[in-house]
């Protein structure tokens, strides 16, 4: 590991835990170049692969049809009143509507089912309205969701509602445990035989930062939750509690904390925030957008330098590809990045880049931090950070919205805003668990969202002065 970084580390951390580590338990721990070295090694044991689209095209679709698809899209927004009211043939054109646009313009029409699948779906919502004269916009909504919850796609939206659910993580932590040669263990000692209903332990205990910013283990329950542009913002409850089994006999009953969604607006009139905690830079956009590009890159400059920074992807919902490559590329130092997956056109296969494969030297440290609202370009550059050394993931798992992309069609009476993939998707190498859609992107450190940066900072000030 480069001695570099942590000499650079080591002269800002004698200075920042003297403004005060709290005191913490005695618990092993790896230096920085330790644990640089293991998540390093982790992020290379991805193996980039020649990918096969042939699963994801729009097989049915003639090149004549394909031609259809612009008499859906549109980029303008119309006023949504959920109260008011459509009369039976309205609504019955909508429905219609919604799968003309989806034969001509979804581009996982096929791979989720084809006209078997969504033919069953519109004859269900056409029943349900037999027996309704008039009804509300909102009532054609929920009527609309809860047919299409067999679509897998973290891009896919009615007005804000996702048919199918996110998984969402709880954590409990109230106590801490190694991970040793003998299995999980408590500070003190006790090991883990069993944990009631879960035999994958591994799968179970993630490797976290406790509150005195210590490498420890915490169980991580992943829940299913559905984001209707309101819920995911209240408190969630895990469903179940944790029974835990030591190997002396005695047991253990551990409770979840309550999980809610983590959005941080930026400062008024920014589009973009460079801040410190405890003397790392952190640095903050919430979209990839076009049209800040520069002030978004400026922030890459910003960072390179640095010895430790962190780049604040908690509340970053996407946006532009070129926008992330370029800010990714920036910082290390020009060199262009590979990502572990590449885009493919839903209609023919095609892919306008080739797959590269390469690890970059990095010098520098670059922390990501994650959470739940974290999805679509904003999980990209998570998948190309892989491929930077000394790139390390801290929060919570990703929305999970990386497979497509977003286009917009309107239905004509309700004006109800669909939001679906269309012409491409971006694919990710087989095999590997690192990402799945609907459950997002695993970070190499589980830490509640809202806990993330300032954990982050004290596991910095912890590691770079371990061994000491």
């Amino acid at each position: 590991m480069k001695h570099r970084i942590l000499a650079a580390l080591l002269s800002a951390a004698l200075f920042l835990s003297l403004a005060g580590c709290a005191a913490a338990p005695d618990i092993p721990q790896p230096t920085l170049e330790e644990l640089l070295d293991q998540v390093n090694a982790e992020h290379q044991s991805i193996q980039r692969e020649e990918l096969d689209p042939t699963p994801y095209l729009r097989t049915s679709l003639s090149d004549e049809g394909w031609m259809k698809i612009s008499a859906y899209i549109t980029n303008t927004r119309s006023d949504y009143d959920p109260d008011l009211e459509l009369t039976h043939s309205q609504a019955v054109e909508d429905i219609n509507y919604l799968f003309d646009a989806f034969y001509y313009a979804y581009g996982f029409y096929d791979y989720f089912g084809g006209h078997a699948a969504f033919d069953a779906a519109q004859e269900k919502m056409l029943e349900a309205l037999e027996t309704k004269d008039t009804l509300t916009c909102q009532e054609l909504e929920q009527i609309i969701v809860s047919q299409l919850g067999f679509i897998k796609d973290g891009h896919f939206r009615i007005n804000e509602t996702s048919p199918s659910p996110t998984q969402v993580p709880f954590f409990f932590r109230q106590t801490a445990f190694l991970k040793t040669e003998d299995g999980y263990q408590t500070v003190n000692g006790k090991t883990v035989e069993s944990v009631e209903n879960h035999t994958d332990l591994e799968e179970l205990f993630k490797r976290s930062i406790s509150k005195e910013g210590q490498i420890v283990y915490y169980p991580v329950l992943l829940k299913e939750a559905v984001f209707d542009g309101q819920s995911e913002f209240e408190n969630h409850i895990c469903d179940e509690k944790l029974t835990v089994h030591y190997t002396d006999g005695t047991t253990e009953t551990l409770t979840a904390e309550p999980w809610k969604l983590y959005y941080e607006n930026l400062p008024k009139d920014q589009n973009t925030d460079l801040r410190e905690t405890d003397g790392i830079p952190v640095f903050q956009f919430n979209n990839f957008d076009k049209d800040y590009q520069r002030a978004t890159i400026n922030g890459a400059q910003e960072l390179k330098a640095k010895p430790v920074s962190m780049l604040d992807l908690r509340s970053n919902t996407g946006g532009a590809e070129s926008v992330l490559h370029s800010w990714i590329n920036r910082y290390a130092y020009g060199q262009n990045v590979p990502g572990n997956g590449l885009r493919f056109s839903s209609y023919d296969g095609s892919s306008e880049n080739a797959l590269e494969d390469g690890w970059i030297d990095h010098d520098n440290l670059l922390i990501l931090l994650t959470g739940k609202i974290t999805a679509s370009s904003g999980e990209i550059i998570l998948d190309t950070a892989c491929n930077l050394e000394n790139s390390l993931i801290i929060g919570e798992n990703t929305y999970g919205a990386m497979l497509g992309n977003s286009g917009h069609v309107v239905l004509p009476n309700s004006k109800t805003a669909v939001q679906m993939s269309m012409y491409n998707f971006y694919l990710t190498p087989e095999g590997y668990d690192y990402f799945e859609e609907l459950r997002g992107f695993e970070p190499d450190l589980w830490v509640p969202a809202g806990e993330a940066e300032t954990l982050a900072a004290k596991l910095i000030q912890r590691l770079s002065g371990a061994g000491e």
